[in-house]
């Protein structure tokens, strides 16, 4: 068989087994397999995967994704989010479409104390979608905001992709933390400016409070309520990312910090429970356990796809229609985009950046740039319909009168949103390399 076909046979391969709905893990494993026994030695095959994963599975790294993710559904469990959104909600009820900015504010907020998209989708959802159609809001903008703001935490540290990114492409974790901030604030940014603007031009989609709920409000409890309320935020993102920045602790440890930075603020509430720890652990065990299988297949079909020279078919095909770097990655990013809306992230990154890194970072691309670029795009997979993480977090949540609908009209506006973001990273490039340069600077 040829490397031309192999490469075809095998990409064909990946959507076939998507749309007739096995999960992405067993998909790419099986592809692996299959391909593996007919273009390598079986050798190769067996020899292969041990070593790789070996090599994944034992960094310190890697033993930051469950503590991160602990961290996240304990702080769900907290009730931090609630405290945050009600203060939030009372400083920018005045406002037109002040709710859905206080949305995003805390999402932003949750993402920074979290880097977990599934715990900040679900408990905005369940706080922020009822509030705001209650109070007459438009329930695209609604949802669309809330699963916007919500995939912040794929992108502001402490980030499980930036994480997983970090030791493929051989760049520090500590950088990729540092380079993803301003443009996850850039999104958030670009998200409040969307909101306000289209509040304005029509005040029907996002009315503000009555002038009776504003009447209500003293300045005193408002601002004591905002010290509670943002204190605790403010302690777990110091706890996190201060002390990474600070040179105090390397991820991993940093990550076990904010583990525990949880489990004193679950107890200063009072959440602190069996019930609470056992059903966090839980989900840190299934989310992890389910990146490790995904892992698995996804280094079983590169593997294969590698070792077969097909990455190589793939490079001289795209350098032979002559675009040169910038057409290259433009594709690259294209690519992402359309795989974002039917394939996991994780499969997406483990596929992706093992053919198309070496390839990139050869036509002259800074490794860490690029990196952020590739996460920034990924960051899209959330909200690109029809198959999308959010999408259906907010759909599982069953709220009185959300349609699937809404959903899908609400999440439009942010993806363009989003690509604007990606646009203006693309052309400003200290954007993304400003921060970690005055890092490496410092220290």
């Amino acid at each position: 068989m040829s490397t031309e076909l192999l490469t075809i046979l095998m990409f064909a391969g990946i959507f076939v087994g998507v749309f007739t709905g096995f999960p992405i893990a067993f998909v790419l494993g099986s592809l692996g397999i299959i391909f593996g026994l007919i273009a390598l030695e079986p050798h190769q095959l067996l020899y292969m995967v041990p070593l790789r994963l070996f090599k994944t599975y034992s960094t310190e790294v890697f033993a930051a994704i469950p503590l991160f993710i602990f961290m996240g559904a304990l702080v769900e469990r907290s009730g931090i989010a609630d405290r945050a959104y009600a203060t939030t909600h009372k400083m920018m009820g005045p406002v037109r479409g002040g709710l859905a900015v206080a949305t995003v504010v805390v999402c932003t907020f949750f993402a920074a104390a979290t880097g977990v998209v599934g715990a900040s989708v679900v408990t905005m959802g369940l706080i922020a979608i009822p509030s705001m159609v209650s109070r007459g809001y438009d329930k695209s903008l609604a949802t669309g905001t809330v699963a916007a703001g919500g995939t912040l935490g794929q992108l502001i540290p402490p980030s499980i992709m930036l994480i997983l990114y970090a030791p493929m492409a051989g760049v520090s974790v500590v950088d990729m933390f540092a380079g993803a901030i301003l443009p996850g604030l850039i999104l958030s940014a670009l998200f409040i400016s969307y909101i306000l603007i289209r509040c304005y031009i029509n005040p029907n989609v996002g009315p503000a409070l009555t002038v009776e709920e504003r009447g209500k409000i003293v300045l005193r409890s408002l601002l004591l309520e905002i010290v509670k309320s943002v204190l605790p935020f403010a302690f777990l993102i110091m706890a996190v990312l201060g002390s990474i920045f600070l040179g105090f602790a390397a991820p991993t440890e940093a990550a076990a910090m904010g583990a525990f930075g949880s489990l004193i603020l679950a107890a200063i509430y009072r959440k602190l429970t069996w019930q609470a720890l056992q059903g966090a652990a839980y989900i840190s065990l299934k989310s992890t356990a389910m990146v490790m299988f995904i892992v698995l297949g996804a280094f079983l079909f590169t593997g294969t796809f590698l070792s077969a020279g097909c990455g190589k078919a793939v490079s001289s095909f795209l350098l032979g229609f002559g675009l040169g770097p910038w057409g290259v990655l433009l594709i690259l990013l294209v690519l992402i985009f359309f795989l974002g809306m039917f394939i996991d992230w994780i499969g997406i990154l483990y596929i992706m950046v093992p053919i198309f890194g070496p390839m990139m970072i050869a036509l002259g691309f800074e490794p860490l740039w690029l990196g952020l670029i590739i996460c920034i795009s990924l960051q899209m997979s959330f909200i690109t319909p029809p198959f999308a993480y959010t999408i259906f977090y907010l759909k599982g949540l069953s709220l009185e009168g959300i349609r699937l609908g809404d959903i899908y009209r609400g999440v439009i506006p942010f993806v363009f949103l989003q690509a604007i973001g990606l646009a203006l990273c693309l052309i400003f490039k200290p954007l993304t390399l400003w921060l970690p340069s005055l890092l490496a600077k410092q220290f």
